[in-house]
């Protein structure tokens, strides 16, 4: 080891005067051939053998004394690269919405804790913003075991919170964002709500704004930003989908101004088909691609995530209903059912008669349904992928998370 570190000292001594004679090269070349293009000097191509000499040495230095580089640039000793717990290097990352629908509601807790190597930050269901700009407190009744274990697991915590339903003929959410002191109000109440629980950060899911608030909407997110972001305190927003800007439902979101105030940016890319509409997948492909190229013309792609769904819809004459995966094989299994696969959306659906004679059609989402929507991921090498919601999914889902995302 020693006669190692005396020659490392040498060629280190070596390479410093070889830099006195030769023009300094650039550290961020796009590729081996840029990098000798820029090493190579009209006076007899010494450049290229510097770098060279210097990859070497960088090589022997990180073997002697363990050191690798982490996700910053900097080394970290016996770390893994970026991620801890042995993810790879430029791994996506995974976000999980959390939600407890009634007391005994494990679902999400559970696949948290089962899935927690690959999940980086979970968004718990928990707030939902009143007229008055207070926020009220909703679902779970232990909010602290879940903040623990994600914290012992490296996993981020957002408060999500969501506008209070519609009452009367004024929406609350236009009554908080249109009231300058309401907003205030309102942000008053969230940081001390994050503070309480001891949370990473909040997630605005504030749905069905009314156009006419575009700007009241962008100018919360202005204000919750600026009190927050100095704390260190993470602000995410979840969008509607659109691919052009006459989607009344989606017209709020101003797309290039809430990025300026916003570190993550979710957009919604599912309900393609839903208790609105006849039956048909619940996130084709191509129509889920459609709204993320739209999307990219304004939301910097390591801002955003894209929205993916775990659950499906079964139609029938009675009415729609939403289905977690695991009823959805259970209804499959209990009539025989056959899931066929469209792959014109790239989605699995199927139909069968119930005991009452009513005939159903279920589309839903899967493992392999979910693999196409990765690959976009992948493709427009955005930030991750944010799933609704943890405990709905096929169980096969988190093996696909980790083989497309974790590259």
């Amino acid at each position: 080891m020693n006669k190692l570190k005396k020659y490392i000292v040498w060629m280190t001594i070596m390479a410093t005067l070889a830099t006195m004679v030769v023009p300094v090269t650039s550290a961020y070349a796009a590729s081996l051939s840029d990098l000798t293009a820029q090493t190579t000097d009209s006076g007899g191509g010494k450049g290229i053998f510097d770098v060279l000499l210097g990859l070497l040495i960088g090589n022997l230095l990180s073997k002697v004394f363990h050191t690798t580089p982490t996700g910053d640039g900097s080394a970290s000793e016996g770390s893994s690269p970026g991620f801890p717990g042995g993810s790879l290097t430029g791994a996506k990352e995974v976000m999980g919405f959390y939600a407890e629908w009634w007391g005994g509601d494990t679902s999400s807790y559970n696949a948290m804790t089962k899935n927690a190597n690959t999940l980086k930050t979970v968004i718990p269901f928990w707030g939902t913003l009143q007229a008055n700009g207070s926020v009220s407190d909703r679902g779970g009744d232990d909010h602290a075991s879940v903040v623990k274990f994600a914290h012992q697991n490296n996993i981020k915590v957002l408060l999500l919170v969501n506008n209070a339903k519609q009452d009367s003929s004024t929406p609350p959410v236009h009554t908080v964002l249109s009231s300058p002191s309401l907003r205030s109000t309102a942000i008053n109440n969230l940081e001390a709500y994050i503070k309480k629980y001891n949370l990473d950060g909040v997630n605005i899911d504030f749905e069905m704004v009314p156009a006419e608030d575009r700007d009241n909407l962008t100018a919360f997110m202005r204000e919750l930003y600026q009190r927050l972001k100095p704390q260190g305190y993470i602000v995410s927003i979840d969008v509607f989908p659109k691919t052009d800007e006459n989607n009344d439902v989606a017209a709020a979101y101003d797309y290039a101004q809430l990025a300026q105030y916003a570190d993550r940016i979710a957009i919604m890319t599912y309900d393609n088909h839903g208790t609105w509409s006849g039956p048909g997948p619940i996130a084709a492909v191509n129509w889920v691609e459609a709204n993320l190229k739209y999307a990219l013309k304004y939301i910097p792609k390591d801002k955003l995530y894209l929205g993916i769904a775990g659950y499906g819809y079964d139609w029938s004459s009675k009415g729609v209903e939403s289905l977690e995966y695991g009823a959805i094989q259970d209804l499959i299994s209990r009539f025989g059912a056959t899931s066929q696969w469209d792959d014109s959306s790239k989605s699995p659906y199927f139909t069968y008669t119930g005991t009452d004679g009513v005939s159903h059609t279920v589309w839903y989402e899967n493992s392999r349904s979910l693999g196409y929507k990765l690959d976009l991921v992948n493709k427009y090498d955005i930030a991750g992928a944010a799933l609704w919601k943890l405990g709905e999914e096929d169980p096969g889902a988190w093996k696909i998370f980790r083989d497309k995302l974790f590259q």
